[in-house]
């Protein structure tokens, strides 16, 4: 995972590291998008190098993560492809389970795990489990209800996760807003917020690889800053208008950068 810099090389015989690494804290992230998002993470880990010791970003997909796409198994194609909230909190329980004899999670009650995700669907009323009627909605509610039982973090975008991007380089405009998905508005697939980075100039290749010259520690700044007013009702962490609560993620690095500096100061 590229989040890891100081991680040994990955190979067929040695995907992942074997030995927890020599930092106090480790926040974990399930993330929704395998590209994207994996790719913004690095690019923070880049930006803020000097907390990268203490604080590392890592999928709980380690090992799928970690394999060329052409050389993944279709189990590890199935892990990836499970992105509902349910399937993201689904593979942290999973990952602690069979990581624990390298990470020694008991040892180390102050590591964070996050889910990061968008709408999507989940505001919907669509079937997805016909025997009970359970909802999309439903499985939203429960998926929610389950990180904060096990103090699980979630950064939720409404509606994507490009909106985050969008508030380094620009505000959120009435446009944007009316994308996001609400009692009244249902999840619409559209390529508007692409749109709106290209014609800033930060545009995404290939709709997903962004571009690291296009992130800096300004900007993330700005953008945290941005998204704290879009987030308008601050007890509920998972916003049913426009809004996206990753910056409450970025604060927790930006609580270790501080404290880093100023005990290099003392």
């Amino acid at each position: 995972m590229p989040f890891i810099t100081s991680r040994v090389p990955f190979s067929i015989q040695n995907p992942y590291r074997t030995v927890r690494p020599k930092t106090s804290k480790i926040i974990f992230l399930s993330l929704e998008g395998s590209v994207t998002e994996e790719e913004y993470f690095e690019r923070i880990s880049d930006i803020f190098s000097e907390i990268r010791s203490k604080i590392q970003f890592i999928s709980v997909a380690e090992d799928a993560v970690h394999t060329a796409p052409r050389c993944r198994t279709s189990e590890q194609a199935k892990l990836l492809s499970k992105v509902r909230p349910k399937q993201l909190v689904e593979r942290i329980d999973r990952f602690k389970q069979e990581k624990d004899d390298i990470y020694q999670f008991t040892q180390y009650p102050e590591d964070e795990f996050w889910i990061v995700t968008d709408v999507d669907k989940n505001w919907s009323d669509e079937i997805i489990s016909p025997s009970d009627g359970r909802t999309y909605l439903d499985e939203w509610n429960n998926a929610i209800s389950v990180c904060r039982s096990k103090n699980y973090g979630y950064a939720v975008s409404n509606p994507f996760f490009e909106i985050w991007l969008l508030l380094h380089h620009d505000v959120a405009n009435d446009v944007d807003k009316s994308f996001a998905v609400t009692n009244e508005h249902e999840y619409e697939k559209t390529d508007h917020f692409r749109n709106r980075l290209k014609n800033l100039g930060v545009a995404l290749e290939d709709k997903k690889h962004i571009n690291f010259s296009d992130y800096n520690a300004e900007n993330v700044r700005t953008a945290i800053a941005r998204a704290e007013e879009l987030h308008l009702d601050k007890s509920d962490s998972c916003p049913r208008y426009f809004a996206t609560t990753v910056y409450l993620l970025l604060n927790k690095m930006m609580e270790m950068l501080s404290e880093n500096n100023n005990s290099a100061g003392q």
